[in-house]
């Protein structure tokens, strides 16, 4: 099949077409696809080559005076995403050179008169994708001239909505005006409890182009085997061998 390239080479033909780049990495609750982190330092590298030197995170804490950033070290919290070995690994990566980090989550404000349902709601998720885009876009205003890496969770910056969810991605291009290039890497992880075994099938027909390019490849999706290519909210994706969840 025509098409795939290496994690680099696909990084620098997002960055060629969007000052904004949005990837995602695979968890579920506190478990998660290493290898999406993984790949994440592949990412920030090839970044790097082509000028970029700031990486917003969905799991960074806001520094303490309430602003999003600059973050110059690794944020020192117990437990939680940044406690994980792969996700540090991921942040110093970019921090060793000389990149900056940017907090975005929305501020949840949970008081003992929170109905720990609520934040399970669509409305609560909805408010939130748009707390995120809000403050993505002021990053960018306060700094219109460089380029963003923005690093999130599953289906966040996913550029369509689907039912009654909007997600990030989708209020990210309403309010900005920017089209950011979107890189899926979750198309083929062994998410826990839903099995899908046309994944097996479709990797078993990719198994020697995976293995030429070390296990992990990318494509467009309009030039991505079926079902991929009808995915409209993301520009490519990342595929590999390296499934499993930890």
């Amino acid at each position: 099949m025509q098409g795939w390239r290496s994690v680099e080479e696909l990084t620098r033909w997002g960055l060629a077409r969007s000052p904004v780049v949005m990837v995602n990495e695979a968890h579920d609750g506190m478990a998660r696809c290493v290898r999406t982190r993984k790949v994440g330092v592949r990412i920030v590298r090839a970044a790097h080559e082509v000028g970029v030197r700031r990486l917003a995170m969905e799991a960074l804490p806001w520094p303490g005076d309430g602003s999003a950033g600059p973050i110059r070290v690794l944020p020192q919290v117990q437990g939680g995403y940044l406690g994980q070995p792969d996700m540090q690994e991921l942040i110093l990566a970019a921090l060793d050179l000389g990149w900056t980090l940017w907090a975005y989550e929305a501020v949840i404000e949970v008081t003992p008169q929170t109905d720990p349902a609520d934040l399970l709601s669509t409305e609560f998720t909805n408010w939130r994708e748009r707390e995120q885009a809000g403050n993505l876009c002021r990053l960018l205003r306060d700094s219109t001239e460089e380029p963003l890496l923005v690093w999130c969770g599953n289906g966040h910056a996913y550029k369509e909505s689907a039912q009654d969810w909007t997600p990030m991605g989708h209020h990210f291009v309403a309010l900005a005006g920017i089209e950011p290039i979107v890189i899926d890497q979750t198309v083929t992880v062994d998410w826990p409890g839903t099995p899908l075994p046309w994944v097996a099938s479709l990797l078993t027909s990719l198994a020697e182009t995976l293995e030429s390019m070390g296990g992990t490849a990318g494509i467009l999706r309009e030039q991505a085997p079926p079902p991929w290519n009808d995915w409209r909210g993301v520009d490519a994706f990342i595929v590999s061998t390296d499934n499993q969840f930890t």
